[in-house]
């Protein structure tokens, strides 16, 4: 039974959004400047655009960041623009849509929430939006994503929580992804109160974590392709993550 409300509704445009969502938007822009065509895979979409639940504190906290780290610029361009013209925050895949254009070569965009799907399909519809899977879980995204055999691929895994028995259950669909002989990005995220603690091993394929940060309860960590591994940690250094040579 599909439950009647999400609960992301409750923190769309907060911290953890603004970490991940920023990462997001940069990684796009290197892969579609570096190559032609990337895909695009997110495990926990919710929609292309939502209610942003706080735009007063969004700002304040967007204003903070950019005055320390001025490649925050596009991704807060892009989401004042959407809020100008829509008063809706534009959520990760929105974002990624809008940076990739035409060098998009294809979307696969889980959702587990019957309600937030059927939402999700009438936005990509709206936006006419083609070469887009929606699946109804994170497995089901990662078992047979629009991927092809050549360009990159970016991947966003971000569950909320993230425990170790839930990398575990993914870990074989991600390994298989990331070993595909295509340049790949991981960002992934963990909502989590405790001491920070080691992410798990690095999807086959790819090193990492190669950069991370944390923001109050927000943890978001990039893993590369080898490849493209020094690109991505200059990206995420330039937006105030901490990186690490894997």
């Amino acid at each position: 039974m599909a439950r009647p409300t999400n609960r992301q509704i409750r923190s769309v445009g907060n911290l953890g959004d603004i970490l991940k969502h920023a990462a997001l938007t940069e990684l796009a822009s290197l892969l579609a400047e570096s190559h032609s065509p990337v895909a695009y895979v997110d495990t926990h979409t919710f929609l292309l655009h939502a209610p942003i639940a706080d735009e007063e504190r969004w700002n304040r906290e967007v204003g903070g960041l950019l005055a320390a780290q001025p490649a925050y610029a596009r991704y807060v361009e892009l989401e004042r623009r959407s809020l100008a013209q829509r008063a809706r925050y534009r959520c990760s895949s929105g974002l990624v849509m809008d940076v990739l254009g035409d060098g998009r070569a294809g979307a696969t965009l889980g959702e587990a929430n019957g309600l937030t799907r059927a939402e999700l399909r009438a936005q990509l519809a709206e936006e006419r939006l083609g070469n887009v899977v929606v699946t109804d879980d994170a497995a089901a995204a990662l078992r047979d994503p629009l991927v092809g055999g050549e360009g990159a691929l970016l991947l966003h895994l971000d569950p909320f929580s993230l425990p170790p028995a839930l990398w575990a259950s993914l870990a074989p669909a991600l390994d298989a992804v990331c070993s595909r002989g295509i340049e790949v990005v991981l960002i992934a995220y963990r909502y989590t109160r405790s001491a920070p603690s080691p992410w798990p091993p690095a999807p086959r394929g790819t090193l990492g974590p190669v950069a991370q940060v944390r923001g109050g309860p927000h943890e978001v960590a990039a893993f590369a392709s080898s490849t493209i591994a020094a690109r991505v940690r200059e990206v995420c250094g330039s937006l105030g993550w901490a990186t690490a040579v894997s």
